[in-house]
C-alpha cells in the first residue's frame, strides 16, 4: 500500500466518523415525527420563502418525494404554502410559527454541539473548520445542480 493509499484512507474514515458522530447527535435531538428529510426541508426554509422547485433543487430530491413530505409537514402545522404572486400554480413555502419554534427547539440543542466543538478547537481551528466546511457544502451543492 502507498503512503498515498493510507492518507487516503485515514481521510475518508476521518469523514465517515465524523458524519457518524453527526447523525448519532442529530438523533438524539431530531423529536419522533419528524424524519430526516422532513428536518432539511425545515432547515432550508428557515432562510426564507422558496418555492418547491427551488427547495428540490437545493435539497437534491424529486418534486413527488419533496411535495410528499411538505405535505406532512403541512399536518403537522410545520409549513405553510401560499400561491405564488406570478404563477398560481407555484406554492410559496414557508415555516408557520409552529415550524419556527420547532426548529428554534432544535436549535438551542445544537447549540451543545457547538459548545464541544469550541472547546476542543483553538479559534483558528474554528475559524478553519468553517471555512472547509462552507467551501465543501458549496461544492456538494454545486455538483447536484449540475446533474
Amino acid at each position: 500500500m502507498k503512503s498515498n493509499d493510507l492518507s487516503s484512507s485515514s481521510f475518508n474514515t476521518a469523514l465517515m466518523l465524523l458524519q457518524c458522530e453527526f447523525v448519532a447527535e442529530r438523533n438524539r435531538v431530531n423529536p419522533q415525527g419528524v424524519t430526516w428529510l422532513q428536518y432539511d426541508i425545515m432547515f432550508a426554509l428557515t432562510e426564507g420563502s422558496v418555492l418547491p422547485s427551488v427547495l428540490s433543487e437545493r435539497l437534491g430530491i424529486s418534486r413527488s418525494k419533496l411535495s410528499k413530505n411538505l405535505g406532512e409537514l403541512k399536518s403537522l402545522g410545520y409549513v405553510e404554502q401560499v400561491p405564488g404572486s406570478g404563477d398560481r400554480r407555484e406554492l410559496q413555502t414557508t415555516l408557520s410559527l409552529s415550524g419556527l419554534a420547532f426548529m428554534r427547539n432544535v436549535d438551542r440543542q445544537h447549540q451543545e454541539l457547538a459548545d464541544v466543538a469550541r472547546s476542543v478547537w483553538s479559534a483558528k481551528e474554528q475559524s478553519q473548520f468553517e471555512e472547509l466546511s462552507q467551501k465543501l457544502v458549496k461544492e456538494l451543492r454545486n455538483g447536484r445542480s449540475a446533474r
